[in-house]
């Protein structure tokens, strides 16, 4: 398993993940994220990079740090 198909539901119950993404890009916090749930983190990710609301820099970094512990 690696994070761009980890489902959003999987990524926000692991503490470890939820901290790399307040870590790095607190902003995405703010919006209603869990409310995709059965959508992938790889599919929420280049949508959030397309809106420009994170970076793609530091979605590439996050992506690495999640995957690091899974």
């Amino acid at each position: 398993m690696n994070f761009r198909s980890l489902t959003v539901k999987e990524c926000f119950n692991n503490p470890q993940a939820v901290a790399i993404i307040k870590q790095y890009a607190p902003n995405i916090m703010k919006y209603p994220i869990k409310l995709f749930n059965s959508k992938s983190c790889g599919e929420i990710f280049d949508l959030v990079v397309s809106k420009k609301i994170v970076p793609e820099d530091v979605a590439k970094k996050i992506e690495t740090e999640i995957n690091k512990i899974l």
